[in-house]
């Protein structure tokens, strides 16, 4: 069996905590990140659990540059960090780390702060923080977008193929998970910060509106009002409105950028507003919405602009207008199309 994995007879198969702690350091190689994947998309719970060892993770971070200790104090440190957050609980949520597994010395700084963690009452109530929220609705597009008011009276659009999960009634925070792509308006609450879970990143606002897409190992946040924190394991950075962040994963820096596009609005206005687009662009909207695979061969093609703007028009219709604006040669089998 591999060395990161380990069964509980009552559930499914579980990962161990050295995996994740490797993982959030970014020191996972491809085949390791997809195991984490995969653990991820399981099932929500192991997500939920995810997010709660990160949180401990960035406090410990935080901690263990200045905690000195002894391999023999630090082994027992981990033997009691582990028993905590294995503890029975009637709020755990998650039921696939009872087993004990052998400890890899991996980042001994993070086992030693993990250990100060448990002592402070403060910060140990973050290993359960989310489990009285465990999600428990799930809204999920197929073939069409779809909308959503989240119990604080926040909006949601679904792009397609998109899913959402959130608890029945919020308490300390305002916590979804996100997979694929949406569009967020938030109602404003200072006591409950409103924070999004997605590919390994937090978002965190208080009452705005952005776009979150994920494809990929790749995430992209914009900012349309307000103002959000993005986050992953190592790093955090501010966005502003007009500004954009995209995260691939194992980055080694955050960075934002001006967005001064609207493509990326097309499933909740119907709209596809070009205003000096490279055509590449378009046509990566066109095949999200459209599904379809659309080819540029030629890198002059792709980077030539267009200034208009399709409103509700079939892609025939718009497929059409780009021949005649660039004269070029359409060619569409099925859901494959070539723009040569």
């Amino acid at each position: 069996m591999n060395e990161y994995l380990h069964s509980d007879p009552g559930g499914p198969t579980g990962i161990h905590e050295d995996l994740l702690v490797k993982h959030l350091l970014g020191e996972t190689g491809p085949e390791e990140n997809a195991r984490v994947a995969a653990w991820l998309d399981a099932d929500p719970a192991n997500r939920h659990y995810y997010e709660h060892f990160r949180l401990i993770w960035r406090e410990s971070r935080r901690l263990g540059d200045n905690f000195q200790d002894t391999d023999e104090q630090e082994e027992a440190a981990w033997q009691k960090f582990r028993q905590r957050i294995h503890a029975p609980s009637p709020l755990r949520a998650v039921k696939n780390y009872s087993q004990p597994a052998p400890r890899r010395r991996i980042l001994p700084s993070w086992t030693r702060a993990a250990a100060i963690l448990l002592g402070v009452a403060s910060i140990t109530g973050l290993i359960y923080l989310g489990s009285r929220n465990a999600p428990d609705k799930l809204v999920a597009s197929t073939t069409t977008v779809l909308t959503d008011t989240l119990p604080d009276g926040s909006q949601i659009t679904l792009n397609r193929q998109s899913s959402i999960s959130y608890p029945a009634k919020f308490h300390k925070d305002r916590s979804i998970h996100l997979k694929g792509e949406a569009f967020f308006k938030i109602a404003a609450d200072k006591e409950k910060p409103f924070r999004v879970y997605t590919n390994g990143i937090t978002i965190t606002v208080l009452g705005t509106s952005f776009n979150v897409r994920n494809k990929g190992t790749a995430t992209e946040i914009i900012v349309e009002s307000g103002l959000v924190r993005v986050a992953d394991s190592l790093h955090s950075i501010l966005v502003h409105p007009a500004e954009k962040v995209v995260i691939h994963r194992g980055d080694t820096s955050l960075s934002t950028d001006q967005e001064r596009g609207e493509l990326y609005k097309y499933y909740r206005t119907k709209e596809f507003v070009c205003d000096n687009t490279p055509l590449w662009q378009l046509a990566e909207s066109l095949e999200q919405a459209y599904d379809v695979h659309i080819a540029i061969p030629d890198p002059a093609l792709r980077e030539q602009k267009i200034n208009t703007i399709f409103r509700n028009e079939s892609l025939d219709q718009i497929l059409s207008v780009i021949q005649e604006t660039f004269r070029i040669k359409v060619i569409r089998t099925g859901n494959q199309v070539i723009l040569q």
